[in-house]
């Protein structure tokens, strides 16, 4: 049984520290036992359960009566398990036999405070702010964001949410600007990683086209380094990483001068916005085999 700062082993050497003196200040819970009784057994972990749920409300001291026969017979102990409930050195009430936890706990609650009654703590702004744009309400998870910075501006988690939010918004000067406050520690965290490549590709992206055209441009020339370059950065804004790194592996094999390596780079840029995703490693390792 784990150890709990609210059960003590009682000997005959600190009887009279723990029970007697013990219960003046705090009640005293005291489970008679020995190894041979089986309901002893089955009784002791409710015990042990309700010393720590009550969190000091009572010390639950067990006495082994085989070891500590003069005490069991000072106390008049007959059967077991008894369990004696002591207060300012005095028996207030006791019961014998294994008793499930629900009246051990409506004993113990006839003569104690209940069990304190942990309270949920309020959801992160960072949570809250994700479960709203789950539901699809990104200006509602905006405002959270914003509000969340205003009132703590040292905050790279934060501010590392909110960036990414307003490049999914199209807000990338608010992005860069989340961006460019992050200490050095929060600009090597994984998400901070992320957001710097989805700022690299939106920066890179041509607005005045979409990805349809771009298709069509290159499925009627093969060799349009340009249009898939295009399409690749907009694939990968879009979600579809694997049609992205695809596209754009097939461009850096064809025409690796195109945009001064542009293709590898954007690549790179890639795996960054992707972080920790496994999906990096294959990719990593396909650029290796078309690079070699």
């Amino acid at each position: 049984m784990a150890e709990s700062p609210y059960i003590v082993e009682v000997t005959k050497e600190n009887f009279e520290s723990v029970i007697l003196h013990g219960s003046m200040e705090t009640p005293v819970l005291v489970d008679f036992w020995a190894d041979w009784c089986q309901p002893c057994k089955t009784l002791m972990p409710i015990l042990a359960k309700l010393a720590d749920e009550y969190q000091g409300a009572f010390i639950l001291a067990k006495i082994d009566t085989e070891a500590e026969q003069e005490i069991a017979a000072q106390l008049g102990i007959r059967s077991l398990p008894t369990v004696k409930l002591i207060s300012q050195g005095a028996v207030v009430d006791e019961f014998a036999g294994a008793l499930p936890e629900s009246e051990v706990r409506a004993f113990l609650d006839k003569h104690l405070p209940a069990a304190p009654v942990a309270e949920d703590e309020p959801a992160s702004p960072l949570d809250v702010a994700k479960q709203l744009q789950a539901s699809g309400d990104t200006d509602q998870a905006m405002a959270v964001l914003r509000a969340a910075q205003a009132e703590d501006p040292a905050n790279g988690d934060i501010a590392i949410a909110l960036g990414q939010l307003c490049v999914a918004t199209g807000q990338y000067d608010d992005a860069r600007q989340c961006l460019s406050i992050l200490t050095e520690e929060d600009a090597k965290k994984t998400e901070a990683g992320k957001l710097r490549g989805m700022l690299t590709l939106s920066d890179a992206d041509d607005s005045s086209t979409d990805a349809a055209s771009l298709m069509a441009a290159l499925q009627q020339d093969g060799s349009n380094s340009e249009a898939a370059y295009k399409l690749g950065i907009k694939q990968a804004l879009q979600g579809d990483t694997d049609t992205a790194v695809t596209t754009l592996l097939e461009l850096m094999q064809r025409d690796r001068e195109f945009g001064d390596d542009g293709a590898r780079k954007t690549l790179l840029s890639i795996f960054e916005m992707l972080g920790d995703d496994p999906a990096v490693g294959t990719y990593r390792r396909k650029m290796f085999t078309y690079l070699h």
